[in-house]
């Protein structure tokens, strides 16, 4: 997983916001008024640049068809925010694979944690949503919710010795 920061003219290119800016520029006058903290959000929940930059002009391109009600900015901060949620979710293609109830969501490599635990560890401890939200953006119920909380709580609280996670094993 790549550390850089992402900055807002790498997200949107004003070729492609000019070019992209239809029938209701308000939201992308809103959208523009708070992209650090939108970029920072999308990056929270997908963690590479690419999908990113997917996920804000999938979440414009959805807004662009929705009227802007200036007469209430926060509820069009709100939409604008769920909806970037929504979308960068959609675009990691998430969906409840397994059946199982029990099941342990194992990640691919030490250190890291699997998609759905990240997202509703991300979506509750950092970014503050309460667990019905969480349970709305990840389609799951609220006692899914604080499972997968708990499972990337535990995850990340594992004692792994230095030479695992590095990979070296001559010492």
């Amino acid at each position: 997983m790549s550390t850089s920061f992402i900055t807002p003219h790498a997200v949107l290119r004003e070729s492609q916001l000019s070019s992209r800016v239809g029938r209701n520029a308000a939201w992308y006058l809103l959208f523009l008024e708070h992209l650090d903290e939108f970029a920072t959000l999308a990056w929270y929940l997908v963690a590479d640049h690419r999908l990113v930059e997917e996920a804000i002009l999938r979440t414009m391109a959805e807004l662009d068809a929705i009227p802007f009600d200036a007469m209430t900015p926060m509820l069009a901060y709100s939409q604008a925010r769920e909806t970037l949620i929504t979308q960068a979710i959609a675009g990691l293609r998430l969906g409840c694979k397994e059946d199982d109830e029990n099941a342990t969501y194992l990640p691919s490599t030490l250190g890291e944690l699997p998609d759905l635990p990240r997202l509703a560890f991300m979506l509750k401890l950092v970014l503050r949503s309460s667990e019905n939200e969480v349970a709305r953006f990840l389609d799951v119920t609220p006692l899914k919710v604080r499972e997968l909380v708990q499972a990337a709580i535990d995850r990340l609280s594992l004692r792994v010795p230095f030479s695992v996670l590095t990979g070296c094993h001559d010492a």
